[in-house]
């Protein structure tokens, strides 16, 4: 499974995800990357506008960034034709660490990579309970196709015994 890197830029600065998080696609690393933008749009978590303005979530794999996503302003999603009833809510935009005193960045900054972690740390979770059901998927298709190759054998030997009569 490959790993997933999600780095904070804002301008030159950049904070690095040295850890990283395993995913089974591309498309998983962007839906875990929408959600950590949706999560940090919060006003619990982000507060006002200015502090995300200007910042970006960037999403690398091990040959480089692929997906790049504005904090401070609401990203934008594909809706099909499943989803077209029911638009997702957009984020409320939250204020730019760009206008916060460097204590209160440095601050923010930790609070992110403390969330990016918590985030892979339950998707690292669900990708074991994932594994695990599949296997337990994989057994019971595995019973079911003795019971039906055995169930076969017995109808064969019915009718064989059957056309003796």
């Amino acid at each position: 499974m490959p790993r997933y890197f999600f780095h904070l830029r804002f301008g030159q600065r950049f904070v690095p995800d040295e850890e990283g998080v395993y995913l089974p696609s591309r498309s998983a690393a962007r839906d875990e990357a929408l959600a950590a933008v949706r999560d940090l749009a919060k006003p619990q978590i982000g507060g006002n506008s200015r502090r995300w303005a200007s910042w970006f979530l960037e999403v690398a794999d091990e040959q480089g960034r692929f997906f790049r996503a504005p904090l401070g302003y609401p990203a934008l999603e594909l809706v099909t034709e499943d989803r077209a009833e029911q638009p997702a809510p957009i984020p409320t935009p939250i204020r730019s660490a760009a206008f916060a005193p460097l204590d209160e960045a440095r601050v923010l900054t930790a609070e992110i990579v403390r969330e990016i972690r918590a985030r892979h740390a339950h998707t690292a979770r669900l990708l074991e309970v994932n594994q695990r059901l599949q296997n337990e998927l994989w057994s019971l298709c595995r019973a079911s196709e003795v019971i039906r190759d055995r169930t076969r054998q017995v109808l064969s030997l019915a009718r064989a015994a059957g056309g003796r009569h």
